[in-house]
């Protein structure tokens, strides 16, 4: 029925349309740990309606970043905004940051809808 078929049962046709509402699309929802940007990730959450990525350093640290396989706030967001991500949360802050908000301004001149990630965060998937 989902695919618009009628079942028939005890000769009685039963229309889709009689017993189901409209289709309501699904959401796309990404989770990624410790990683780098790749063009084969970028392909796996394209389109995606939310995406949680680390953001470990700010892009002045890209290098460290690098060399311990995480990524910065600003690779985050290109890699969201390249992917076509609707809403990036970046998540996984070093120990260095008092403040999230240093990681999350950089990654908000790239992308327009982040957000930082903390504990116990809900979000209201729409």
């Amino acid at each position: 029925m989902q695919q618009g078929e009628e079942v028939v049962i005890e000769n009685k046709s039963i229309k889709p349309s009689e017993v189901m509402g409209p289709n309501i699309p699904g959401k796309k929802i990404g989770v990624s740990g410790d990683t780098r940007p790749t063009k084969k990730l970028e392909v796996f959450f394209k389109n995606c309606d939310y995406l949680v990525f680390d953001s470990t350093y700010l892009d002045e640290l890209k290098e460290k970043a690098i060399q311990t396989l995480h990524s910065t706030a600003k690779e985050a967001a290109v890699f969201a905004k390249n992917a076509n991500v609707s809403n990036l949360i970046l998540t996984h802050f070093s120990a260095r940051y008092k403040d999230e908000k240093v990681l999350l301004d950089e990654a908000k001149t790239v992308h327009n809808s982040v957000i930082a990630a903390n504990d116990q965060l809900k979000i209201d998937i729409v």
